[in-house]
């Protein structure tokens, strides 16, 4: 469970990525994996309102502190998966977090979800409470439904999540900016992005901060995927932050519409 859920957090699997996931999960997991992404997901046990009623009854805390939680994150499922005390490294010893065969399969009692969730760090949990809560969506692109077009492109900051670092990245669509990916700050400037971000900021939606739309960055990617429900119409498989391009204007960015027809 811990490996898929870093394996998730590294944005839209591919099949390549996925091979290289798969032979070092283990055959069980692999296949239970295969079958999540490719949309199997399991009977929903609880909402997250109520996963997240479950922890506060099993952590002894106030309704006053879950609100105020709720107020600078307003994903309950995340609220959830952070509200848990970390397990102390004796019980961690002792006992083995579960698979995620163990979890498909098994979860199906509110005493089972709080065991599995005292096993695993924050972000298995938060990937745990999306499974229960019926609201995983992350899906495997297959060969037939992805154009094969290693490319590059340009967009524009637009959000920024301080304690990821993630930011939110944008292209121009008429008159306003559609988001195309997120993906984590890891470059070697990013200590100059934040400090920015902290000068630049316009608007504060729990932990993300909307910053000032004038910064450009250079993005890579293997592949493409078409998907209707997002504005952009598509998702960028193995997306890749490779620089902060200081020199380039906002409004030199190609729009959407040059970027779609830049795809064969």
């Amino acid at each position: 469970m811990i490996r898929f859920a870093a394996f998730v957090a590294q944005g839209t699997p591919t099949p390549t990525t996925f091979a290289a996931y798969a032979a070092k999960a283990g055959a069980e997991d692999a296949a239970a994996a295969r079958a999540l992404l490719s949309g199997q997901r399991p009977k929903r046990l609880a909402s997250a309102a109520t996963l997240l009623d479950w922890v506060a009854d099993a952590t002894h805390t106030p309704a006053f502190l879950i609100d105020a939680c709720l107020q600078a994150c307003p994903d309950k499922a995340e609220v959830a998966a952070l509200l848990l005390p970390h397990a102390p490294l004796l019980t961690l010893l002792q006992s083995e977090p579960p698979t995620l065969t163990e979890v498909l399969g098994t979860l199906t009692s509110q005493t089972q979800y709080l065991s599995f969730a005292r096993r695993l760090p924050p972000q298995a949990r938060i990937l745990l409470n999306r499974i229960a809560a019926g609201t995983f969506r992350t899906r495997l692109t297959e060969p037939a439904q992805t154009s094969q077009t290693p490319g590059q492109c340009f967009a524009i900051l637009t959000m920024i999540d301080p304690s990821g670092p993630e930011g939110t990245f944008a292209i121009p669509h008429g008159n306003t900016l559609i988001p195309l990916t997120k993906l984590r700050l890891t470059l070697p400037d990013t200590a100059d992005l934040l400090a920015w971000a902290r000068a630049h900021t316009t608007d504060r939606f729990g932990p993300l901060r909307q910053v000032t739309p004038t910064q450009v960055f250079e993005l890579t990617f293997d592949a493409t995927t078409p998907n209707p429900r997002r504005k952009c119409g598509l998702d960028l498989a193995a997306p890749r932050l490779i620089a902060w391009v200081r020199d380039r204007h906002a409004d030199q960015v190609p729009t959407l519409t040059a970027f779609l027809a830049s795809l064969p």
